[in-house]
């Protein structure tokens, strides 16, 4: 097997802290990529430190975002697969919705069905009804 050299070690503890900070980027963004990101900053972050002789700079760091990354993508697409029904009826409805009072009639309808799945109290979700 081929040695590597230490830059080139020096160098996978980097891509594993930039892969790392590129899972956080995309969760916010497109959650699927996250968990792709977030487990190859860990693959590799695992690798760097295990063919490591001496200090891997970014490594640990590399992982730890990676493990979030990954972490909270996951928890995004579980709560979309969730919700699934009631989050596509509600943007269903408000792309038929022509005025402000169809619009608050969609709310209206979809969030407490979006509280109760949630079993959360009813009037939670208001104040959040145009992020959705």
């Amino acid at each position: 097997m081929k040695e590597q050299s230490p830059a080139t070690l020096d160098r996978s503890g980097l891509r594993a802290l930039w892969l790392g900070l590129g899972a956080l980027l995309l969760t916010l963004f497109f959650a699927p990529a996250g968990v792709i990101a977030g487990v190859a900053a860990v693959v590799v972050a695992v690798k760097a430190r295990r063919k490591a002789t001496g200090p891997t700079p970014g490594a640990v760091a590399g992982l730890l975002m990676g493990l979030v990354g990954a972490l909270f993508s996951t928890m995004i697409l579980a709560m979309t697969a969730f919700l699934w029904t009631e989050l596509s009826g509600y943007q269903e409805c408000l792309l038929t919705a022509n005025t402000n009072t169809d619009e608050q009639a969609c709310k209206d309808t979809w969030l407490p069905r979006m509280e109760d799945r949630l079993n959360m109290p009813r009037g939670s979700l208001n104040e959040y009804g145009d992020l959705l």
